[in-house]
């Protein structure tokens, strides 16, 4: 019987790790990042909200409030080519602050309308809706967890304090992925440039 030397051992379980890395990294890049359904999300128990949250998430009058708003559409290209699209509404006095609300994983741009409705009319702030990439009308292929939209929120603000004025005092209120977001470009330079 002819014996396995141990480099051969050692070359083939290398094999057989870097094969199951790279599968299992196709895995689960398909299972919660490539953009479409995430059917392991559904019935999960560690998701379950109150039925009031749910309520008022789902029936809640600032759905209302949302449809009834005329949103400005607004379109930026990221600095990697992706279209991203954003709705503005300008308060009903003038005033010089503005929230970017961002929402969060599967989430879609006018969810934040249930944040944005009390900035709006509690506060008289002008709000600032962005779809992240790869949700709702904003185009990419996966989603970003927060890292490369955080940079998609940096340069949504340079465009929005250029429209507004230099003297624009900005707020950022972001949920789950969008708080990740938030945070992450709060640790970014800004030069409005």
């Amino acid at each position: 019987m002819k014996k396995i030397g141990w480099k051969k051992v050692i070359v083939l379980l290398v094999a057989f790790f870097v094969i199951f890395q790279i599968a299992g990294s196709f895995f689960f890049y398909n299972l919660a990042i490539k953009r479409g359904p995430k059917d392991f999300l559904t019935g999960n128990a560690d998701l379950k909200v109150s039925a009031e949250t749910m309520d008022v998430f789902l029936n809640g009058d600032w759905l209302d409030w949302v449809d009834k708003q005329e949103f400005k559409e607004m379109h930026m290209t990221s600095r990697d080519g992706v279209d991203l699209v954003g709705y503005y509404l300008a308060a009903k006095q003038p005033t010089d602050k503005l929230v970017i609300l961002t929402h969060g994983y599967l989430g879609h741009a006018k969810q934040m309308g249930l944040y944005g409705q009390y900035y709006y009319e509690e506060l008289g702030y002008n709000i600032f809706l962005p779809n992240a990439r790869g949700h709702g009308k904003s185009g990419g292929d996966y989603y970003g967890f927060g890292w490369p939209d955080r940079l998609d929120v940096m340069d949504w603000t340079k465009l929005l304090v250029k429209e507004m004025g230099t003297h624009t005092q900005v707020l950022y209120h972001g949920l789950s992925m969008g708080a990740a977001t938030v945070l992450m470009a709060s640790g970014e330079a800004y030069r409005n440039k």
